[in-house]
């Protein structure tokens, strides 16, 4: 556990030392990520007004509330890019990092961690910004308040392993890129961030509801807006520990096969 915690400790620091270096692509990221919400909620803004104020029961100002309350949770659960993964492999990194006496996911959750302390102060200033241009409806409660801590957290761990296989499958396939666009056209559907489940057909609300993409993200967001009806959220937690467990297995499995087939190659 000492070992763990040294690493940890050691990529958060390196990651915030090296995110206060690169300002300027730092201002790049800052610009990306307010644009998506924008054009969101400028959509559904519009939408709204030409069907009478709501749509699927949302006003705009519920609409404006679940894009910036999204950014927050975007930004808790955004994961290592399997781009990076595939990087190392197809460069020989992986042989270095075998060589350490902890799997390498540990020094990618680290460096990850010390990404979201330096870039959420940035992430708090554009939400106030958004709200003050697109106001928001929030019906916030203490208790939803408090659950979508774990949720969060849970959803995190889901998306970032499942980022982590798919980077690993370049252990087989030479370039990823074509699965990893499917996957993530996947992804703007399922996690709610095109649109929020309860207004998308029902065929893909199942499923996303069977599929680990509901539970990284749309719950957090449907949890804490109170968008989910509450004995629903038990069912919820569940399906998050579900797949936490799932991918943990697979990942398991993806990582020793890999390696073998890694060794094989390269030795």
């Amino acid at each position: 556990m000492r070992t763990l915690w040294a690493v940890y400790r050691e990529s958060f620091r390196l990651t915030v030392l090296e995110m206060s270096q690169y300002r300027v692509n730092l201002a790049i990221w800052i610009l990306s990520l307010i644009a998506e919400p924008i054009i969101y909620m400028t959509v559904w803004t519009i939408v709204t007004q030409e069907q009478g104020g709501t749509v699927g029961g949302l006003t705009a100002g519920q609409f404006s509330a679940y894009y910036i309350t999204w950014m927050l949770v975007r930004h808790f659960t955004v994961t290592l890019a399997p781009d990076a993964i595939e990087w190392r492999v197809r460069n020989g990194i992986f042989s270095g990092l075998l060589l350490r006496p902890l799997h390498p996911i540990h020094q990618d959750v680290g460096s990850n961690l010390g990404y979201k302390l330096v870039a959420l102060p940035i992430i708090l200033a554009i939400m106030f910004g958004l709200a003050l241009v697109f106001p928001p409806t929030f019906q916030l409660q203490p208790l939803t308040a408090l659950l979508f801590v774990p949720a969060v957290i849970l959803g995190y761990l889901i998306r970032f392993i499942t980022h982590w296989v798919l980077g690993l499958s370049a252990f087989w396939i030479t370039r990823t890129q074509a699965l990893f666009g499917l996957y993530f056209v996947a992804e703007i559907f399922l996690t709610g961030r095109f649109a929020p489940m309860s207004i998308l057909p029902d065929w893909i609300e199942a499923i996303a509801t069977v599929s680990p993409f509901r539970w990284m993200i749309a719950f957090p967001v449907e949890l804490i807006l109170g968008i989910m009806p509450a004995d629903q959220i038990p069912f919820g937690f569940l399906m998050q520990a579900l797949w936490l467990f799932v991918m943990i297995g697979v990942l398991r499995v993806v990582w020793a096969a890999g390696v073998r087939q890694y060794t094989a190659v390269s030795g």
